[in-house]
């Protein structure tokens, strides 16, 4: 890769000289990188990447180290019809207690989906 790269076809004389990874790095990844990037920017607005970003914070991977309140109160303002204003402003507080309790739970640091988690939360609150 640290060999000099050459152009098929065209003279020696006036060409910048670069490396194979040179050419393969910036001449062509970085620009399969920015198509890709562009496409996507096409793709979602501005509200449905942060729709997204919000949704990042609900993975269970490594003891809930992705959760994030914030994101979560703002994944829920998404949804207005479905939290009153009051519930918004308590959710703050659960989240916050919720979020120390299974961090701290060695019950929950096994949870591999949501489905383990909302069974592992069901015995929980029976036991």
């Amino acid at each position: 890769m640290l060999d000099l790269f050459v152009i098929r076809g065209r003279s020696r004389r006036n060409v910048e000289e670069s490396t194979n990874l040179h050419h393969y790095r910036v001449e062509v990844f970085y620009v399969v990188i920015d198509m890709q990037l562009q496409e996507l920017n096409n793709r979602f607005n501005e509200v449905n990447t942060e729709l997204l970003l919000c949704m990042t914070c609900l993975s269970l991977a490594d003891s809930f180290s992705a959760f994030d309140k914030i994101k979560l109160i703002r994944f829920a303002e998404f949804y207005k019809s479905d939290f009153s204003p009051i519930e918004l402003a308590t959710l703050d507080f659960q989240l916050e207690n919720y979020i120390l309790d299974v961090r701290s739970n060695r019950q929950f640091s096994e949870i591999k989906g949501i489905v383990e988690l909302s069974k592992k939360n069901g015995s929980v609150e029976e036991g």
